[in-house]
């Protein structure tokens, strides 16, 4: 299977990691002539109140998805995520392709089933406006070990084990922090950057 995805990817003109990641859906759609690979609105629109996710704080935009594997918020067990309705199936299919390619004990050994959070009504850690997480489009993993100022190589998540974690996220229009910006790795958003 894996070496039939990299003759894909080589024919596509991606790299041939054998991953399914953002690039080869980007350039599978181009080929194919479709869109499938969800488009956010920026940050900037997302703040304004006008974009698809309406405005923060709305908690009935809130759906709980029930994680296909394990997860522990501060040690203990998670039974639901709450996160706006319109990523809820983004994130439930991103669980499950992240469990298909791990396996949950290696989940465990990497630090994917320490989950830290998704909606919380409140500002960035610069404090001067608010956060995705306000919205409910943005969720925490692994927070201890990757904390908002914990750069690569020593942010957890930046290692390249990790690096199916974050092409699984991405071909669902997650955007990352730390692979875009080198801080806040345990971040995932969706919503693109400014």
């Amino acid at each position: 299977m894996k070496k039939d995805i990299k003759r894909i990817q080589e024919k596509l003109g991606v790299s041939a990691d054998g991953i399914i990641g953002k690039q080869t859906l980007e350039a599978l759609n181009r080929a194919l002539g479709i869109s499938s690979v969800p488009h956010w609105p920026t940050q900037s629109e997302v703040r304004s109140g006008k974009s698809i996710f309406g405005a923060p704080g709305r908690e009935t935009e809130l759906t709980p998805v029930l994680p296909p594997y394990p997860l522990l918020y501060e040690g203990k067990p998670v039974r639901a995520l709450r996160v706006h309705r319109l990523i809820a199936p983004h994130v439930l299919a991103a669980l499950r392709e992240v469990l298909a390619h791990y396996g949950q004990a290696e989940l465990h050994r990497l630090g994917l089933d320490r989950y830290s959070g998704s909606y919380n009504y409140r500002s960035t850690s610069g404090g001067k406006v608010l956060s995705m997480h306000a919205w409910g489009i943005a969720l925490d993993f692994a927070a201890e070990q990757n904390s908002y100022s914990v750069r690569a190589p020593r942010a957890s998540l930046s290692h390249p084990d990790c690096t199916a974690w974050w092409q699984i996220w991405e071909a669902h229009g997650a955007t990352s922090l730390g692979r875009e910006r080198d801080y806040d790795w345990m971040h995932l958003q969706f919503a693109d950057l400014d």
